[in-house]
């Protein structure tokens, strides 16, 4: 699988500084928290740099000091909600003790991923920034690259026999393929509830061995 061209320290969708003084930290987080609360009543669409620093009340020129368009912003927002996720899944799978119990774990991960994408509108607003933004679709697709690397690694030892080059490439397959199934449950698709029933009886036949089926009389 080749990877994919991620962009450089200078691209558009990277903050033109990181702050280190406490005020400074202060003023960038709470930049975040208001960019956060006008894409949910708003959608990313409609925000505007201006409307972040009014909620947030500070010039604008604060916000483009740290940021130097929108979707810079919504880069950092991504990066604190794949980091989140990242270090949720490695919890998780810590210390997994069988490939039955690798299965429920995964099963669960995904009824997690599932409930947070139900309730929690930023994450339509963000799949759809990613939709739009090559940059931004760079790095997700990275993300998914990051957590099947991670997921292989833990459950490794519980994958079936199968040619050894595919293995690796399952496991970034299936973290892709939730992540569609998760974003189909955001967008309000009527047969989301269905594809998230299906997809969650064959994810653990793409990354570990197929189900052991009853033996036949």
């Amino acid at each position: 699988m080749t990877a994919m061209k991620l962009p450089n320290e200078e691209s558009r969708i990277n903050p033109r500084k990181q702050p280190k003084q406490k005020r400074s930290i202060k003023r960038f987080e709470t930049i975040l928290e208001s960019a956060e609360t006008l894409i949910v009543a708003h959608g990313v669409a409609q925000m505007k740099m201006t409307d972040i620093a009014a909620h947030a009340g500070v010039p604008v020129g604060s916000v483009y000091q740290f940021f130097p368009e929108k979707a810079a912003i919504l880069k950092a927002i991504l990066d604190l909600r794949l980091k989140a996720v990242m270090q949720g899944i490695k919890a998780r799978l810590k210390d997994v003790r069988s490939e039955a119990d690798a299965r429920a774990r995964v099963i669960d991960l995904i009824e997690d991923g599932a409930q947070i994408h139900l309730h929690n509108p930023l994450c339509r607003e963000l799949w759809m920034a990613t939709s739009v933004d090559p940059d931004l679709a760079q790095l997700q697709y990275q993300a998914h690259e990051d957590l099947g690397a991670f997921a292989f690694n833990v459950l490794g030892p519980f994958v079936g026999e199968r040619e050894s080059a595919c293995e690796r490439d399952r496991f970034v397959l299936a973290s892709l393929l939730t992540g569609s199934v998760l974003r189909c449950l955001a967008d309000g698709n009527e047969r989301a509830g269905a594809l998230l029933d299906e997809w969650k009886k064959l994810v653990c036949d793409i990354v570990l061995s197929p189900a052991k089926s009853a033996s036949k009389e």
